[in-house]
């Protein structure tokens, strides 16, 4: 059986996406921030893979057909080495996911608001809007009640916030934690074979 050829994108196609115009984007192709390569007839092409990597990096909105074959897993932690580790773990694990990062429960639902993820891992305290706010948020909209959420925390908890996250959380863990466990947790909500188990 042949194998799929990737999907690739113009550069009139990449500025509709974001917004701009076709210069603009030869120009991030000329400073290297998205990755292209020159057909023989001189014309710019963008693999899908290395659009979403650009589109992530620079915290452009992903729409919904770059990614339609992956499940959408976002983390929402304000720990930037936390927030890597696990990030990196999912992507290495499975290629059938699509992993964006929110550094707090802020950005966390405005990306929510822009594309509904399959799941989202979140950290309870936080700085602006706690987990347990985003928490209640997602629960509490038709649109969102349904997403998947695996809950984490690194403080001690009042007993009624410890008890609001464990009920309304599909998966809960108290850091440190293994990320293999999170990991696994994580795919098999989403039901997704592991490829790569982490350590």
């Amino acid at each position: 059986m042949a194998e799929k050829r990737e999907k690739t994108y113009t550069t009139f196609q990449i500025a509709d996406i974001c917004n701009v115009r076709p210069t603009t984007v030869i120009k991030w192709a000329n400073q290297r921030r998205i990755k292209a390569y020159t057909t023989p007839g001189g014309h710019r092409r963008v693999r899908q893979s290395d659009l979403l990597v650009f589109l992530k990096k620079y915290n452009f909105p992903i729409p919904q057909e770059l990614c339609e074959n992956q499940r959408r897993v976002l983390i929402v932690e304000d720990e930037i080495d936390i927030g890597q580790l696990i990030s990196r773990g999912l992507e290495k694990a499975s290629k059938d996911i699509f992993v964006q990062w929110a550094k707090d429960g802020v950005e966390g639902l405005l990306s929510v608001g822009q594309n509904v993820p399959d799941l989202v891992i979140l950290d309870v305290e936080m700085p602006l809007v706690d987990g347990a706010r985003v928490l209640a948020t997602l629960r509490s909209d038709p649109q969102t009640q349904g997403v998947k959420v695996v809950g984490m925390t690194g403080k001690r908890l009042t007993p009624e916030k410890l008890k609001f996250m464990q009920g309304h959380t599909d998966g809960f863990f108290y850091k440190p934690f293994k990320l293999s466990d999170l990991i696994t947790k994580t795919l098999d909500l989403l039901g997704i074979q592991i490829v790569n188990k982490p350590k």
